[in-house]
């Protein structure tokens, strides 16, 4: 019996392993995105200067050190939040997931803003604190809120470049468990499985990747390399780094071009700029 019970304990750490490696993956792909490093650097300073919940009884730099701290932090766990979730219920519709997220994500940040505030004496006024519930209901809105923006985003623009084309879906997307998602954005080798991003997210499915590509079909496409497929739609650019060339994708990630691959990725011009 305690054999058994360590044989469970080992899948149990390994899966969990699994899963929190593939949630830090996704959130460090998702901290490469552009945008994000520009949120990062406009919000603390446009919060600085608004000045809400009283942070304006501090000079701007005072205010500018603070914000840039709070939202650093709590959108960097607030991301590494959401891609455990959706690693741990990638058959969720994406509201559910992002509602799920929200929540969690507003019990956890609660005590601990609460903790910075009045116990490490970050609050130079303390009667000034708004209450746990405010906090909740502000950090669960704001999560939610971020969540649902990015999906309709996503959506807007495959919609834009879909209108009038009634096309048949690849052969693929019956294998995906998420049901509410419009593209694939990459595909990627990773062991035994295939890693499969889309526009809500991702999943390994266990397939050869010969196998994904055929069925995603011809002209939706291209490979960069031997393990690595992309769409060209959800090419926001591409970066050299020495002899070495990444196209830079829409979720955030960049997707190697090998040498053998190099002159079909600029026959579809996608490296132009």
């Amino acid at each position: 019996m305690s054999a058994l019970s360590r044989v469970y304990r080992n899948v149990a750490k390994t899966k969990a392993l699994a899963i929190l490696s593939g949630a830090l993956i996704s959130t460090l792909e998702r901290m490469k995105h552009p945008a994000f490093r520009v949120a990062m650097l406009i919000a603390p300073i446009l919060l600085a200067v608004i000045g809400p919940f009283r942070s304006d009884i501090y000079d701007f730099w005072q205010a500018l050190l603070l914000w840039a701290v709070i939202i650093w932090f709590a959108t960097v766990v607030g991301m590494l939040n959401r891609a455990l979730v959706d690693e741990l219920l990638p058959k969720a519709a994406f509201v559910n997931r992002s509602a799920i997220s929200s929540i969690v994500f507003g019990f956890y940040l609660t005590p601990i803003m609460n903790w910075v505030a009045l116990n490490l004496g970050w609050m130079r006024e303390p009667e000034l604190y708004p209450g746990d519930f405010q906090v909740f209901l502000t950090a669960s809105f704001a999560s939610f809120s971020v969540g649902i923006v990015r999906f309709y985003l996503f959506h807007a623009e495959d919609s834009a470049g879909a209108v009038g084309a009634v096309q048949a879906k690849p052969a693929i997307f019956d294998r995906i468990a998420a049901t509410e998602f419009n593209q694939i954005i990459r595909m990627t080798v990773d062991d035994h499985y295939v890693e499969i991003a889309t526009d809500v997210g991702k999943e390994r499915i266990l397939m050869r990747f010969a196998d994904a590509v055929r069925e995603m079909g011809e002209g939706n496409g291209i490979l960069t390399h031997r393990s690595h497929w992309v769409n060209p739609t959800a090419v926001t650019g591409c970066r050299k780094d020495g002899a070495k060339l990444y196209l830079l994708m829409r979720d955030g990630a960049e997707v190697p071009v090998s040498k053998t691959y190099r002159s079909r990725v600029e026959d579809a011009g996608l490296l132009d700029g």
